[in-house]
């Protein structure tokens, strides 16, 4: 939650939400080996019920601006930039897509937990993933 919403005090409310519909639907989980998908699945919903309510917008400087480890100035002006170019390429591929490469790269799911959590076949996250960093690539590429 907290990557996708900019406020911690608001993540984490969130997440207290999604755990409390977790606890209150459990009996409704078929198999033990799905809870993480079932549970991102979850979270993925009260989120978006959290954005259809508010509609934000987060702006591009607030990821920008995080901290970087880098010693010099122009090294982080460096990465600012190509940072800037990544979330700018990201956010011009479809929402189902940014979703799933959030969830491989930011959530650290595999295939199968992803395709639990957005109701999809891991072999659909698999194809959906390997076209949508293509189009990334040639995206960052032009």
């Amino acid at each position: 939650m907290r990557l996708r919403v900019d406020d911690e005090a608001l993540a984490q409310d969130l997440t207290a939400a999604a755990f409390e519909q977790a606890l209150a639907h459990l009996d409704d989980l078929r198999s033990p080996e799905a809870f993480g998908g079932w549970l991102f699945r979850i979270a993925r919903n009260e989120l978006a019920q959290h954005y259809r309510r508010q509609r934000p917008r987060l702006p591009l400087e607030a990821v920008s601006g995080q901290p970087d480890s880098a010693p010099s100035v122009e090294a982080q002006a460096e990465r600012s930039a190509e940072l800037a170019r990544l979330l700018a390429a990201v956010r011009a591929l479809p929402q189902r897509e940014q979703e799933i490469i959030g969830l491989k790269f930011l959530g650290g799911l595999n295939n199968k937990q992803i395709g639990q959590a957005m109701g999809l076949r891991a072999g659909n996250v698999a194809v959906i993933l390997y076209r949508s960093l293509r189009r990334l690539r040639d995206l960052l590429e032009t």
